[in-house]
């Protein structure tokens, strides 16, 4: 849970998602840029698989044991966190 939280909120302020999907064309644009002329792109979905992969490459390569022994009283942190980095990158949307 933290790496998924830590790549998503890296994701989202670099503006990197591993694709872009435009529903007006039911394209598929992978990578971190953006088709012109296309209209507006959800890049959401793009966000949620880089963070998936890097999770799932955290799982496989840090043992639970160490997880555990070092974040087991501050594991609630983590989401938090994003979710504050989150708020603090989208607010221009919502001011």
């Amino acid at each position: 849970m933290a790496a998924y939280c830590l790549a998503y909120a890296a994701a989202l302020f670099y503006d990197a998602p591993l694709f872009r999907y435009y529903p007006l064309h039911n394209l598929l644009n992978w990578g971190p840029g953006t088709v012109q002329g296309h209209g507006p792109a959800m890049a959401w979905y793009g966000l949620m698989a880089d963070a998936a992969l890097a999770a799932l490459a955290a799982a496989l390569i840090v043992p639970n044991r160490w997880m555990d022994r070092v974040f087991r009283n501050f594991i609630g942190i983590f989401p938090v966190a994003a979710m504050a980095v989150c708020v603090v990158l989208m607010w221009k949307f919502f001011a």
